[in-house]
């Protein structure tokens, strides 16, 4: 077989591979709104040329070989990956909600690209796309930075011509023995490198050497983490999930709150997030003490700047939020503090070698590696940014953009946050066992964060959601309301795209 049609899979992306479970497929999933008018199978033309130009959308996972390997499949099945959802199967605009989340509970065919579209034409001569892509093929950041690449402005400065022009108007992510294992393994991966890059270097040698001890040290002091998160965010998952989201924060106040505070943008969603899930406790009748932390992940990216490969390249850290702390600005002060802690951890860069020395282990062996790792934590909290400015493709624009990363080693809660045209989109997945009203914790988030802009009387932004098998749309306070735009509410008369 033609040596370029074959890769090697890196051992961090075989990893995610490996940590596919029925009820829990580690698929990134995005929520994409494209403006009206459009001609939705021209788009589909237009998406899947695109995305076929690169390698990974047209190779499977070979993981019958040893390693596992990237394989060209031949000629892409164009119904399968990118698929028109017929209005009589979902009822356009009324149960988003419940069609996507039918969805993201499905794992991809091993078989072929691990990736789909499922496109959805709506009654206003718009549509929405859902994007899912597994973990192995790209993070999160990685994929951001394909979408700028897929955009008309990203396809110029390439100097690639679109393969569709779409004219207007038509409608159509056991301590003792795993950290030993991690540790050899990730030694004998480092030294293999000091023999290919650094002997031309010598001089480097040590400083690497106490470089591997401290991310080693890192990665074992991870592992030995307590599990002192609340008891009722740490059960067995369902398998269930239910989603809930909203694009209508602008981006702006809370940056200038930031200034005033003096504390980070990504600080105040923090804090946000740590008053929600505390009221979501208060309101579920969870006690929590004053002195009550709440763990979760934050993804970090650790790839260079210049490159646009696809991939995995982020670490991990684990933050304590203040649950317990009543106080909104004290809360928002520890928030910063221990994230200033963080800045200069070693931590992420320690917890992407536990996940490249998985993918060197024996499956059982790697998901009790991963889940001695993530299961520290009860949350994935993931924030992006996006461009200001808006993106086309074929001309076409994109409105609003959402998304929910996966979660590893029994974590059943996601939430993400992502910037696109000065606005933020926030979303969340969370087992039903866990979290069985995501909308309702997306609601006080937004009454939190309003609070900290100290404006808690200002009309928080629409909530869309899958919850109990039902699509529900609320807007907190006010009448219910459906449209794409900010995910199930009434577009204000006049706004354009």
């Amino acid at each position: 077989m033609d040596q370029q049609r074959i890769e090697s899979m890196s051992a961090v992306d075989r990893a995610w591979l490996e940590m596919d479970s029925p009820g829990n497929p580690m698929v990134v999933n995005a929520l994409i709104d494209f403006a009206p008018p459009l001609d939705a199978e021209a788009l589909r033309a237009e998406l899947l040329a695109r995305l076929q130009r690169y390698p990974r959308f047209r190779q499977r996972a070979d993981d019958a070989h040893t390693p596992p390997r990237w394989v060209e499949d031949g000629e892409l099945l164009a119904d399968y990956h990118a698929h028109v959802e017929p209005p009589e199967r979902w009822r356009p605009d009324c149960d988003l909600a419940a069609a996507v989340a039918r969805q993201v509970c499905q794992p991809l065919d091993r078989a072929l690209p691990l990736w789909r579209l499922f496109l959805y034409p709506r009654a206003d001569g718009g549509l929405t796309a859902l994007v899912r892509v597994h973990h192995a093929i790209a993070d999160g950041i990685a994929l951001v930075r394909m979408l700028m690449a897929l955009t008309d402005a990203g396809q110029q400065a390439a100097g690639k011509e679109p393969a569709v022009r779409l004219e207007p108007g038509r409608h159509g992510p056991l301590a003792g023995l795993i950290a030993r294992l991690d540790a050899l393994n990730r030694a004998a991966e480092r030294f293999i490198d000091f023999g290919r890059e650094d002997l031309r270097h010598p001089g480097r040698i040590p400083a690497q050497l106490r470089e591997l001890r401290g991310l080693l040290a890192s990665a074992g002091q991870v592992l030995r983490l307590p599990q002192d998160n609340p008891p009722a965010l740490r059960q067995p998952l369902s398998g269930q999930r239910a989603l809930a989201w909203t694009s209508g924060i602008a981006l702006a106040p809370v940056r200038r709150r930031a200034r005033v505070e003096g504390v980070k943008v990504n600080d105040l969603f923090l804090a946000a997030v740590t008053a929600a899930f505390a009221r979501y406790l208060d309101e579920q009748g969870v006690p929590v003490s004053a002195r009550q932390n709440l763990r979760v992940s934050v993804p970090v990216n650790l790839r260079p700047p210049t490159t646009d490969d696809l991939g995995n390249c982020f670490g991990l850290v684990l933050v304590d939020l203040p649950l317990g702390q009543g106080d909104r600005r004290k809360r928002l002060k520890l928030v910063a503090e221990r994230m200033a802690e963080l800045k200069h951890s070693p931590t992420a860069r320690s917890v992407l070698l536990a996940l490249a020395a998985a993918g060197h282990l024996p499956v059982p062996l790697e998901k009790r590696l991963v889940a001695g790792v993530a299961g520290k934590s009860v949350a994935v909290v993931s924030n992006l940014r996006g461009p200001e400015r808006p993106l086309r493709i074929a001309g076409v624009c994109l409105r609003e953009l959402v998304f929910w990363p996966p979660q590893a080693g029994g974590v059943g809660i996601g939430v993400s946050l992502f910037s696109y045209r000065r606005r933020v989109s926030v979303g969340i997945s969370a087992d039903r066992a866990l979290l069985a009203d995501p909308a309702r914790w997306l609601a006080l988030f937004q009454e939190e964060l309003q609070a900290l802009l100290g404006r808690p009387s200002r009309k928080p932004a629409a909530v869309k959601s899958e919850v109990k098998g039902e699509a529900k749309s609320r807007r907190v306070g006010r009448r219910a309301a459906a449209s794409p735009r900010t995910a199930g509410s009434r577009r204000r008369a006049g706004a354009g795209p």
